[in-house]
């Protein structure tokens, strides 16, 4: 289960929410962690590191192709029109730098309750088209 204390806890290991996202949907999913794959979405950390898209999206987007490949891209495309809907700023912006609204407090203020309520969506609609989490 994703709860602000696992959140607390990868983040001390120096993960970011892309690996968080993918490290503990892995972990749920019953899937092997690779360590290497949770390295790599490090890459998506911080919007690209350059503050562009958000890593909590990018990292559930890489979750569901592992999952569900063949509904992947619909799937992706539900879960961005509700992260969109749900996040998007006044003026178009939901990229992670219009997120943090140029306040790095959000990223401990605003970023875990995103964090958890994209894991859960992100759950909900795999659950939907059938695919079971396994008990934590």
């Amino acid at each position: 289960m994703l709860d602000y204390a696992r959140i607390a806890e990868l983040t001390k290991k120096g993960y970011c929410c892309s690996q968080i996202i993918l490290q503990v949907g892995l972990e749920q999913a019953q899937k092997e962690v690779h360590p290497d794959l949770i390295q790599a979405a490090a890459g998506l950390c911080l919007g690209l590191h350059s503050g562009l898209d958000c890593g909590i999206l990018s990292g559930a987007a890489c979750l569901i192709a592992l999952c569900l490949p063949a509904e992947a891209p619909e799937l992706i495309r539900e879960l961005t029109d509700w992260f969109k809907s749900t996040y998007e700023l006044p003026g178009g912006g939901m990229s992670c730098r219009d997120l943090l609204a140029g306040n790095e407090m959000n990223r401990l203020t605003r970023c875990p309750k995103m964090l958890l309520e994209t894991y859960d969506k992100m759950v909900e609609l795999l659950e939907e088209r059938g695919f079971r989490f396994g008990a934590d």
